[in-house]
């Protein structure tokens, strides 16, 4: 799973805005949400990809929803969204006539012209494989939960439930002749389950496997059964990840094929049987194909630069698709093993945005550590600036476009001349991580905020270091200039709730406004520099302040989860607020009155910006894209819902839009923040009431802490006083290392499990 991801993508957007007539592809102008006009970024890729029987069209699994490309191009086709969340899963039927898909329910769509055909219900822990039977006639959903369900595809009725495996179920496959289903459980599940597709009952388990198997696929003519996996839990010397074949006329072990140095996280027939092809997780980042006749390896497939969680063979044998954890999608030649192509755009959207005067550069942070600038009006890429950037941090341009900054999590910051991408300083001193960098309005100056709660002014062209402001007793997750330059305002975290303003040019501390109930996630001034808005806490609240007295003007109950960033429109009469609950809000800063919500975007909202003209709202999301909203037409100001703010700190009743409601699903959801240091929150939603604990594992699948929440209504458990927190420590009390952990959520009988990133 991404997303608690890996994926760490830092954007700044310079003005002007996009030309809507000019940049990128149709596709971004697909399937739009009521108000926007334009999409940026398809989605991250969510670990599944399929060819069409007939070889033409390579179906993808992304976060808003499943894109169809064209085999033979690679170019966009379509784009399936009546999903509100991430895709798992997606399978052809063997005729090519279905596309069956999973986020938020399982739905089965007509695959020649993308019409929704039908949803299926019943499971409640998330579908996380699907499998069409050899006929067509049956569709197979392996849940979290632990059950398979085989439905009708014909009428959806339900046919089966099938129950025995103790965690999810990661992989299902059906046997050329359509009579056996074979399942792989997830996690820390040994075993292998064969199922009797006519009754349900269960034919047989694989027990005593040495090592974890959650991958399974059917040779073609049905002989050999392959299950991929790792050590997991068992692990002591050496880990890597092992396939394991067994003969399905005796169920026998066959042979166990030392495949690759970290987990196994896919395996795939060719169609003609004579190849398998395995994907390496985590580190190995590579994918193999094996000889089944003599089971030798006979080439190594390398480009993706994290671990592969998705393979698929083309009809005729020839290609082969792969999908990375970092998003990427490559086409191979399955003969010579060279690639032919990548898809792009999954995964490249941003996490904060910033306009500029006049420049036209886009800047873009990737997972694999490299940055990319494109062109703001016509997306075409100028250039890349790889190697030792910083390792997961936040970047920022200057605003007149000239100078890049990317920090990270080696104390360093890093200044690039945009013109040649060639790095100019290295800036020293904070001792811990970068947590904020933010250019003021001349760019003469740079201000960075560090893990070691300190905030430092540095001269952007000489490097040198001009002020360093301490106070905070956290980390300074948001920082901003006031439009003079004259002011810094800065937003603690880590139990310091506090915001701090300084005096830039002699770097005296001016005044401390105290309000908030949590982390400080956005600050920013109006355009006059008189006000000052501020986000964070648990409540969903933005408080506005008088800058020169620092008095509190208002508190704005804006939405029913955390708020994650606010910015005022040119004018500074409206402000924009984005959350947690996904949802982006408008605000009449003279009344308080809300006048618009913005949906669509299927994660919680990072950054949102007014354009300087103010007739555009631009939006990024965890769901790794960006929406322009417009703000001219008509109906967008049409059906306003008015939520009246008293200015005082008593709730108001919401519109019915801001109600929380109860999940259609139990699902744990991606940390925050990530990668963490050195506390994170991990956030989930229960479907029905249920005794909760999380559990945190490292990679060889030893307890590192477990949290003992208690009996949980239903309900959405996102916000940092009611998700559950870690504070990075392990059952001693010692601060965890760096690297991947898991964290499983175990809710009555349900278990799922995430990964999540330490970075420090």
């Amino acid at each position: 799973m991404k997303k608690t991801r890996f994926v760490t993508l830092c954007l700044v957007l310079i003005s002007p805005l996009f030309a809507q007539s000019s940049l990128a592809q149709d596709y971004t102008r697909w399937s739009l949400p009521e108000g926007a006009n334009a999409r940026f970024g398809k989605g991250w890729s969510s670990g599944n990809v399929a060819y069409s029987p007939d070889g033409t069209r390579l179906a993808v699994a992304s976060s808003i929803g499943i894109w169809l490309y064209d085999a033979a191009s690679g170019d966009e086709v379509n784009l399936l969204d009546a999903h509100t969340r991430l895709v798992r899963a997606v399978a052809f039927s063997p005729d090519g006539s279905m596309l069956a898909g999973y986020s938020d329910a399982l739905r089965l769509w007509d695959a020649r012209n993308g019409k929704h055909v039908r949803t299926l219900g019943g499971h409640n822990g998330g579908v996380k494989c699907v499998a069409f039977s050899p006929d067509g006639f049956t569709l197979a959903g392996g849940s979290g939960d632990g059950t398979i369900r085989l439905w009708d595809t014909r009428s959806g009725e339900e046919l089966h439930a099938l129950e025995g495996h103790t965690d999810g179920v990661e992989s299902i496959a059906f046997s050329p002749d359509g009579r056996t289903l074979a399942s792989g459980g997830d996690w820390r599940e040994n075993t292998v389950r064969l199922w009797d597709v006519r009754t349900g009952d269960v034919l047989r388990i694989l027990e005593g496997n040495p090592h974890r198997v959650s991958y399974v696929a059917f040779s073609p003519d049905g002989r050999t059964l392959a299950g991929g996996g790792s050590p997991g839990w068992t692990a002591t010397v050496v880990r890597r990840g092992k396939i394991q074949l067994w003969d399905t006329r005796t169920w026998e072990h066959q042979k166990t094929l030392e495949a690759h140095a970290e987990t196994v996280d896919c395996v795939a027939f060719s169609p003609d049987g004579e190849a398998l092809a395995t994907g390496g997780g985590w580190s190995d980042n590579s994918i193999r194909l094996w000889d089944t006749r003599t089971w030798e390896q006979k080439r190594t497939l390398v480009g993706h630069t994290w671990g592969v969680e998705s393979v698929a063979f083309s009809p005729d044998n020839s290609a082969l698709a792969s999908q990375s954890q970092n998003d990427t999608i490559r086409l191979w030649d399955a003969r010579t093993g060279e690639q032919r192509r990548a898809l792009e755009g999954h995964g490249d959207a941003p996490l904060f945005i910033a306009f500029s005067h006049g420049a036209s550069t886009l800047v873009s942070r990737h997972s694999d550590n490299t940055i990319h600038l494109r062109d703001a009006r016509t997306g075409k890429h100028r250039r890349t600036i790889a190697g030792n950037i910083g390792w997961f941090g936040p970047v920022a341009l200057s605003p007149d476009g000239t100078i890049l900054a990317s920090g990270g999590g080696d104390e360093k910051i890093r200044l690039w001349e945009v013109r040649t991408g060639e790095r100019s300083k290295i800036l020293k001193g904070h001792r811990r991580w970068t947590s904020a960098i933010a250019f003021s309005p001349d760019s003469s100056m740079l201000a960075s905020g560090g893990g070691d709660n300190m905030i430092r002014l540095w001269n952007s062209r000489s490097g040198e270091r001009l002020h360093t402001l301490a106070g905070h007793t956290g980390a300074a997750g948001s920082i901003a200039f006031s439009p003079d330059g004259t002011i810094l305002a800065s937003g603690g975290s880590y139990k310091d709730y506090t915001i701090r303003l300084w005096d830039v040019h002699g770097g005296n501390h001016l005044r401390t406004l105290e309000g908030h109930a949590g982390s400080i996630n956005s600050v920013v001034f109006s355009p006059d520099g008189s006000t000052l808005a501020s986000a964070g806490g648990y409540d969903g609240t933005i408080r506005l302040w008088n800058v020169p007295t620092g008095e509190r003007l208002q508190t704005i109950e804006a939405h029913a989860e955390m708020v994650g960033s606010v910015a005022f429109s040119p004018t500074g009469a409206t402000l924009a607020s984005g959350s947690l609950d996904d949802t982006i809000r408008l605000w009449d800063l003279s009344t308080g009155e809300h006048l618009q919500t913005f949906e669509g975007h299927t994660g919680w909202i990072r950054s949102v910006m007014f354009s300087p003209d103010g007739r555009t709202l631009v939006s990024t999301s965890e769901d790794d894209t960006m929406l322009l909203w417009d703000l001219t037409h008509p109906t967008t100001w049409g059906a306003i819902k008015h939520v009246r703010v008293d200015g005082t700190r008593q709730p108001v009743e919401l519109s019915p839009s801001v109600a929380p409601l109860v999940p259609t699903e139990t699902a744990i959801l991606p940390n925050y923040p990530n990668p963490f240091n050195p506390e994170t929150w991990m956030p989930y939603q229960l479907k029905r009431p249920a005794n909760v604990t999380l559990a945190i594992y490292d990679l060889n699948g030893q307890t590192v802490r477990t949290l003992a929440v208690g009996y949980q209504l239903a309900g959405v458990y996102r916000s940092r006083e009611r998700a559950a927190y870690w504070d990075g420590r392990n059952q001693w009390g010692e601060t965890v290392a760096n690297g991947v952990y898991f964290c499983t959520l175990r809710a009555g009988n349900l278990s799922l499990t995430r990964k999540m990133l330490v970075g420090k």
